[in-house]
């Protein structure tokens, strides 16, 4: 029988090393990418290799800042099938365990989930406007000028479609599930938020990650999916972008802001307690009175 120790161990190893491959995966992609990238212009002559060392660390960082959501989106794919496995062993064992799996999504809940994931980001990013907590994040500054520099359609490759099934797979499918394997669901729910936001490495983005992975982790509690949270986080970037790139310049002023936040705050509201009130369809499976450890 193992000690209480080793257990308790063993449960701190199985949240920290998905971080762990995340950011050795991560760096090892990004720093490659850039030694391609950086061959390729200099070759091409877009940076010009000279003795002025201010003038080179301003040519890189301006290809760097060019590539960042082509990078972004290529670290999220390589990392993509690692997690997605690691989900499934973990999901083949509680299904062992319990004796039945949950059903999937229909078309309607499809919908009302990304309605919710879109209401939920206006609210919640008119929220974090009005407090005017991006004047003291210049970092979120810059983040956001890297983000929604690469055009319309890299911002929908990278931060609608890869972001969010990384982020999903990651934050919910191994961080919040395997909180969840050990405490219970509020525990598990804020503690894999504040994971989430503090991810994103400024202000603006760990209060407004935070409240919407509040809501992320809720959504995959209830509705037994991790198709449900992804869902949430797509409409969620998506309508951000929509916004940034399509939104008249100008347009956007206090009262509209209000207004919008009112409107979907209602929706967000609703569509909430739609979920809360929701129960997962259940089928049976094979239960086996001997299950692998997790790993």
């Amino acid at each position: 029988m193992e000690s209480a120790l080793k257990k308790t161990l063993k449960e701190v190893w199985r949240l920290v090393y998905p971080v762990l491959i995340y950011f050795v995966a991560a760096f090892v992609v990004q720093y490659g990418s850039m030694l391609v990238l950086t061959r390729l212009a200099i070759k091409s002559g877009d940076i010009i290799v000279s003795s002025d060392i201010t003038a080179m660390n301003e040519q890189l960082a301006q290809l760097i800042n060019k590539y960042s959501l082509l990078i972004t989106a290529l670290t999220n794919l390589v990392l993509m099938p690692v997690f997605a496995i690691l989900l499934r062993r973990d999901d083949r064992k509680r299904i062992q365990l319990q004796g039945f799996s949950y059903t999937g999504l229909d078309i309607k809940n499809v919908c009302l989930i990304a309605v919710l994931g879109m209401s939920a980001a206006v609210s919640v990013n008119a929220i974090v406007s009005l407090s005017g907590l991006a004047y003291f994040s210049p970092k979120y500054q810059q983040v956001s000028q890297i983000i929604y520099s690469g055009g319309i359609f890299m911002e929908i490759v990278s931060a609608v479609i890869a972001a969010p099934l990384l982020e999903e797979l990651l934050f919910r499918g191994m961080i919040y599930k395997r909180l969840r394997d050990l405490c219970s669901a509020k525990t598990a729910i804020l503690v894999s938020a504040a994971f989430f936001g503090i991810f994103h490495g400024n202000l603006v983005q760990f209060v407004y990650a935070f409240i919407i992975g509040i809501m992320l982790a809720f959504v995959y509690e209830k509705m037994k999916t991790i198709w449900a949270p992804v869902i949430f986080h797509i409409g969620a970037n998506l309508i951000s972008v929509l916004i940034t790139e399509l939104m008249p310049e100008g347009f956007i002023n206090g009262f509209v802001m209000l207004a919008a936040m009112a409107i979907c705050l209602v929706i967000t509201v609703f569509l909430l307690k739609y979920i809360y009130n929701y129960n997962a369809g259940t089928r049976p499976e094979k239960k086996s009175e001997v299950v692998e450890e997790y790993e």
